[in-house]
Order: structure tokens, then C-alpha cells, then sequence
């Protein structure tokens, strides 16, 4: 069934984006928001809203290219979630990172007055210090090249899925896998680092 309406999506049958919407929304904003609560956003459903419909808007993108790559090898509700939680983890930490270089651009001084510590605000800085944060650097260039690029094309550059395989020739199916072995050996890497 899943099947066949992903095959109804890519004919663009307007009933079957109505099921896909009615169907499997829910579990899209549930994820975005469970994404915008670990980023301290909790009660920003402006926020989720617009990322809701970051995520549906992928969906449509380049010809459907998202689920053009479905296989069926998981549920599509568990699929949906996965692109749901990366696209909106994207999405979140560049919102942070553009709210908090507003606050370093006014010297770290909120509305008020008053001083920010701007390592409360972000929960980045919290969880990664800066010899953290070049080790990862230091670890990333002795990836092998193939997953060096995607890793750095998704993480430092910001492209999705569907600019990475455009810009660098490479399937669009693989790239979820490429990024899970790469941040794997990174862990495995940082764990004998910090042994």
C-alpha cells in the first residue's frame, strides 16, 4: 500500500499528496517539534510550523528526488520521520546560530542591557568546547575523501541531500548511508581520543 502511493506521489496525483499529508503529518510535526524541544525551542510552533512545511516542501523538490529514493526496505512513516529529524535539525541549529550571532553582534548585550552568557543560550557551545570542536576538525580531514565531502557539504555547508548529489554526481540514496559510517568512525575515533 505504502508502495503504491508513493508511486501515485511521483505520477503527481493531488489525492495521493492529500493522503501523504493526512496521513503521515502528524508524524512529521511530532518529529520537528521533538527536534525544536531538545534545541530549548519547546513552545515555538511558529517555529515547527515553518519546518513542517520546510520538510513537505523537500518532499516536493527536484521531482520528488526524497521519495523517489524510498524502497520500502523500512515503513514510510519511519522514513518520513528520519528526513524529518535531519531537515529539521539543519534548519533549527542555523536559526539558532542566526539568533545568537544577533546577540554577539550587539556585544553579547540582550535588549535590556544586561550581559548574555551566550553558552546558556546555545546548546551547541554547551556540548562542544572549542579543543572539542578542533579535534572534530582534525578527525573530519582524515575521513576518507568520499565521505570527508558529504560530511562536510551536509555539516559545514548546509546543502541537502538533493544539492549534495547535484553538486558532487552522487546517488541521493547513498548519502544518508555515507553520513551514518562517517559519524560512526568519528565516534569510534573520539572514543579512542578521549580514553
Amino acid at each position: 500500500m505504502e508502495q503504491e502511493l508513493i508511486k501515485k506521489l511521483l505520477e503527481g496525483c493531488g489525492r495521493a499528496w492529500e493522503t501523504l499529508g493526512d496521513g503521515y503529518g502528524a508524524r512529521v510535526r511530532s518529529q520537528v517539534a521533538d527536534v525544536a524541544f531538545a534545541f530549548g525551542r519547546r513552545d515555538d510552533w511558529a517555529l515547527v510550523d515553518d519546518v513542517t512545511a520546510e520538510v513537505f516542501a523537500t518532499l516536493l523538490a527536484r521531482d520528488a528526488a526524497v521519495l523517489r529514493c524510498f524502497r520500502g526496505q523500512s515503513r514510510l512513516s519511519t522514513y518520513l520521520a528520519v528526513i524529518a529529524t535531519r531537515i529539521a535539525r539543519r534548519s533549527i541549529a542555523k536559526q539558532v546560530r542566526q539568533s545568537h550571532d544577533q546577540i554577539e553582534s550587539v556585544d553579547g548585550i540582550d535588549g535590556s542591557g544586561n550581559a548574555v552568557d551566550l553558552r546558556a543560550t546555545d546548546p551547541q557551545a554547551t556540548l562542544i568546547t572549542r579543543e572539542d570542536r578542533q579535534m572534530i576538525l582534525n578527525l573530519v580531514d582524515q575521513l576518507p575523501g568520499k565521505q570527508r565531502t558529504i560530511v562536510e557539504a551536509f555539516y559545514r555547508d548546509e546543502l541537502s541531500y538533493v544539492e549534495i548529489s547535484e553538486r558532487f554526481g552522487i546517488p541521493i540514496g547513498s548519502i544518508g548511508n555515507t553520513l551514518r559510517r562517517a559519524e560512526q568512525r568519528l565516534r569510534n575515533w573520539i572514543d579512542d581520543e578521549t580514553k
